[in-house]
């Protein structure tokens, strides 16, 4: 896919601009991912239930899982697998795209104590970004998601999460507030929004970016929830997703986990995140390199 670049001098970033993109979102493509390895962190996020490890993992079928998300990748060729601990190189080495979700709080984190992003592990994966990987960080909102050490990984690709809440819908009667629609919110034109009318993220947090052409969705503010910050994007906007090109890699940043199972074949109200998920997915493949001897 040929996309349009910008580059950030001072971050050494390429900004990932729209290129064509087809009307509809593509059926999947076991082609995308072969020889392509999918690791989801297990470390950083790990919250535990009866003595098994819950929340955003790939064996958490139950709504708060990751299970659906983990075929998507499985039915675009990809393997998929976890890591239970912080990242080394020869970790990375092995991995296609890392996905970062949640890091667990000491409220949330099994035993009551988080494993916090360090600054070794920062580095390992920034080397990695920069050799050429694809990192995915989704986030939550201010009450469930550790963002002190997590901005810290963030920073080093121009960005930071605001740690506040927007989208607030405590009833299934309040959901249309957490949707997003592509004509008042203006979709971008770019690979992840083909064909998508409406998305559903609920209770997440905004993001701020150190230049707005960073910025892949950007919105109206809520004025009753969001922070009073712009996200450098003007007055009264929210950066909801953030997405570059980092040396030879790319950095995808969404304020909230989405495309879990509670939420990925939402039908009441319809709204298209099972498409999200399969375009997510998808582009991410398309800029991932294969793992070498896969």
């Amino acid at each position: 896919m040929v996309m349009k670049t910008i580059r950030m001098a001072v971050l050494g970033v390429t900004v990932l601009a729209a290129g064509a993109l087809a009307a509809e979102t593509q059926p999947a493509n076991p082609a995308l991912g072969a020889g392509k390895v999918v690791t989801l962190d297990e470390f950083f996020n790990h919250q535990e239930k009866n003595g098994k490890q819950f929340h955003y993992v790939w064996e958490d079928t139950a709504n708060s899982g990751f299970s659906k998300f983990g075929e998507v990748w499985k039915e675009n060729g990809a393997t998929v697998q976890k890591l239970h601990e912080a990242p080394t190189a020869e970790d990375l080495k092995k991995t296609s795209v890392y996905i970062l979700v949640n890091p667990s709080t000491e409220k949330n984190a099994a035993g009551n104590q988080p494993n916090y992003i360090d600054e070794k592990s920062i580095d390992a994966i920034e080397a990695w970004v920069k050799d050429g990987g694809v990192l995915l960080m989704l986030a939550n909102d201010k009450n469930n998601c550790e963002f002190e050490h997590y901005n810290k990984l963030a920073e080093r690709f121009g960005f930071t999460f605001d740690g506040n809440l927007r989208n607030t819908a405590p009833r299934p009667a309040d959901r249309p507030h957490a949707i997003f629609e592509r004509e008042r919110d203006h979709f971008p034109n770019h690979p992840l929004f083909a064909g998508l009318d409406r998305i559903y993220m609920k209770e997440i947090t905004t993001i701020t970016v150190k230049d707005p052409s960073t910025a892949l969705l950007v919105v109206d503010k809520d004025p009753k929830e969001s922070d009073p910050k712009s996200g450098g994007v003007g007055e009264g906007k929210d950066v909801i997703m953030f997405a570059a090109k980092v040396g030879k890699g790319t950095v995808l940043a969404i304020g909230d986990p989405w495309i879990y199972n509670e939420y990925i074949d939402l039908n009441k109200p319809p709204v298209d995140n099972r498409k999200g998920a399969v375009n997510l997915v998808q582009w991410l493949l398309t800029a991932a390199q294969p793992v070498a001897g896969k």
